[in-house]
């Protein structure tokens, strides 16, 4: 039987709010999902949270070597583009760009988020971790799509659409300080 650890849980529930790669896709993602309120944003919501998961198996599974940090910024500039577009949900290829975001997204966060392995702590610690991380990350992109759908119609969406470039200048940001080697 597992026991739950709020210290563990916690530390899991922060990761993402506290690695500026997660918390800027985050922001993106939920910002593009608000933007797009339409019939099929709870599917897409589904798409990401069976991703995370499905990530996270696949880490635990197999060591994959990526710049995890690297696509998981492209990611969240490719989305904040496509925020500041304001594409119509409606168009067919955005109707299927939608959920492959979502799934990538979920994925690649679920591939990036591992705890620290210190020697000699049981799988409990390592589950109560990921329940927290999986939950954090959940929160974020509903709490984000809900105040950006709340969002979307006011001043005609100027700004969800600032927002995004906002988020779309951070990427860049961090993406040149990984460039030239400078940790954060």
């Amino acid at each position: 039987m597992l026991e739950f650890s709020f210290t563990w849980f916690l530390e899991g529930f922060l990761h993402p709010l506290e690695t500026p790669s997660h918390l800027i896709l985050l922001v993106a993602l939920g910002v593009l999902l608000g933007q797009q309120a339409s019939a099929h944003l709870m599917r897409n919501l589904l798409l990401f949270c069976v991703a995370v998961i499905a990530g996270f198996i696949i880490n635990h599974s197999f060591s994959i070597q990526w710049n995890n940090e690297l696509i998981l910024l492209i990611l969240a500039l490719f989305i904040s583009l496509f925020t500041v577009l304001r594409l119509d949900h409606r168009l067919s290829w955005v109707q299927w760009m939608l959920p492959l975001l979502s799934i990538g997204c979920g994925l690649m966060l679920g591939l990036d988020s591992s705890p620290v392995i210190i020697p000699g702590l049981g799988a409990d610690t390592f589950y109560n971790w990921l329940l927290g991380a999986s939950i954090g990350i959940y929160a974020t992109v509903m709490i984000l799509t809900i105040i950006s759908a709340l969002l979307r119609n006011l001043f005609q969406g100027i700004i969800l659409r600032v927002l995004a470039s906002w988020i779309a200048t951070s990427a860049l940001f961090v993406l040149t300080l990984l460039m030239v080697n400078v940790s954060l």
